[in-house]
């Protein structure tokens, strides 16, 4: 890593702890079930120390016999949601009603301890039985006790991808987006690939889409990296996305996460750049142009703001408004993008529920809503970002 600029935000050691948790241990636990969360009124006073002013959280949330509904109003793009908190359709639907237009997608990981944790990671899949939308999966490529991309590559696992694939359609998730190998470029997981495995990371890649498609031929099978993170061993900008991309035959979606962190981050407008062409790794315009290139839509399955303390711009609203005038300007290509509302202490993304970043949260509400969207305070709790 040495003489490279400082890495995007999963590479980081407090990001590393929150893909650890993400993707393992969060992961290996079993949903809380609705109706757990207490809902009140809450007030928040901001410490002075910090010239903060007080805040008023009103909570008008309906009770365990009136279900929150999920809004008609919809946005000119498929748009959804990492909720945070809690996994299942009450969570993402009460996102939906606090931002004021319906929630399209919703984006889940598997358990992936061992190869048996991985094949029997059924719930995260059943959690979402009753949401209308889509499931957006990230599929490890490798489990986090050891294997290697040869060997997924030659077959040696593949009772493992059938598996995935049939709790898909078992849970009629059949027409699934399907991140194999989510963040390719990404050496913080086990699959993450360098120049030199580029080759392994594509004939495994392909491999499983095979596999895969056997038992659900409605898939819809992604590509993505990280924004801002070269491929290591690699001089080419642009070689996370040309040197790992495995093929137009096994694509169907070309995406990149985007965190405002580290070299990504976006304080003003001029900073914009920075994530839309890093000086030195492929970001989101090049996403979109690449995609275009090949036939592709393009997505953004994890975008979000990450906290001051791990390099991140913290209570960032310019970034939130960059990046809707990211989408709406290449919303014809879009397949779909996902907010990481994340409240745990290792990334504080959070904007609803509670209100980590009220600023950030208030031109999130404004800009995804619905003219009639409510205050964007107006979630089950707030909280100083």
């Amino acid at each position: 890593m040495a003489e490279r600029p400082p890495p995007p935000f999963a590479l980081c050691d407090a990001p590393c702890r929150l893909r650890e948790r993400l993707y393992g241990e969060a992961m290996a636990r079993p949903p809380r079930r609705p109706g757990s969360r207490r809902f009140g009124a809450l007030v928040l006073a901001a410490l002075l120390a910090v010239g903060l002013v007080a805040l008023v959280v009103v909570v008008d949330r309906p009770g365990e016999d009136e279900p929150a509904t999920m809004p008609t109003a919809s946005l000119p793009w498929p748009s959804g949601v990492w909720a945070g908190g809690e996994f299942g359709v009450e969570r993402v639907t009460e996102f939906a009603v606090w931002r004021g237009t319906r929630v399209d997608a919703v984006t889940m990981y598997p358990a992936y301890e061992t190869w048996d944790e991985l094949a029997e990671s059924e719930w995260h899949a059943s959690v979402y039985n009753d949401f209308e939308g889509l499931l957006v999966y990230g599929l490890p490529l490798l489990p986090k006790s050891g294997g290697s991309l040869p060997d997924v590559a030659a077959g040696r696992h593949d009772d493992v991808w059938t598996a995935v694939a049939g709790h898909l359609v078992s849970n009629d998730r059949g027409g699934s987006y399907v991140r194999v190998g989510l963040e390719a470029n990404g050496e913080w997981f086990p699959w993450g690939s360098d120049a030199d495995g580029a080759e392994d990371f594509r004939n495994a890649f392909r491999h499983v889409v095979g596999v895969m498609r056997t038992t659900a031929p409605d898939l819809r099978f992604v590509f993505d990296i990280t924004c801002g993170h070269p491929l290591n061993g690699s001089d080419g900008r642009l070689d996370a996305l040309t040197r790992l991309y495995p093929g137009d035959d096994v694509v169907d979606v070309v995406g990149c996460d985007a965190y405002d962190s580290y070299s990504t981050r976006v304080r003003s407008p001029e900073d914009w750049p920075d994530l839309a062409r890093p000086r030195s790794a492929p970001g989101l315009l090049d996403v979109v142009e690449f995609a275009r290139a090949h036939g592709k839509q393009f997505a953004v399955p994890e975008w979000g703001l990450t906290k001051s303390s791990a390099d991140g711009g913290g209570d960032n609203a310019v970034f939130i408004e960059q990046m809707h005038d990211f989408f709406v300007e290449h919303q014809a290509d879009l397949a779909f993008e996902n907010y990481f509302n994340e409240p745990e202490g290792y990334l504080r993304s959070s904007v609803f529920a509670p209100v980590q970043n009220p600023r950030a949260a208030e031109a999130y509400a404004r800009l995804w809503g619905s003219p009639s969207t409510a205050s964007p305070d107006a979630g089950p709790g707030s909280e100083a970002g």
